[in-house]
């Protein structure tokens, strides 16, 4: 997702070739530099995800399935 003004860089990590192999036929990529992107936005996807569902469980005045539906019908 590059544009004009995105900077890549090269980077040389030690992957298990297990690891890589079983993220790439389950990611269904054609490339191992495809895979690990895929692999990087997935896990910020499931990160953001947590944290997300941990701020939304602190709310103390959150409607439950029931209050919601009610809502929706009395439009």
């Amino acid at each position: 997702m590059g544009n004009a003004y995105t900077i890549f860089m090269k980077t040389t990590v030690d992957i298990p070739d297990e690891l890589l192999d079983a993220v790439q036929s389950a990611s269904k990529t054609r490339t191992k530099k495809e895979a690990i992107t895929v692999a990087l936005r997935e896990y910020l996807r499931m990160r953001r995800s947590a944290e997300l569902t941990e701020l939304l469980g602190t709310f103390e005045e959150f409607m439950n399935r029931q209050e919601l539906d009610a809502q929706r019908n009395r439009r």
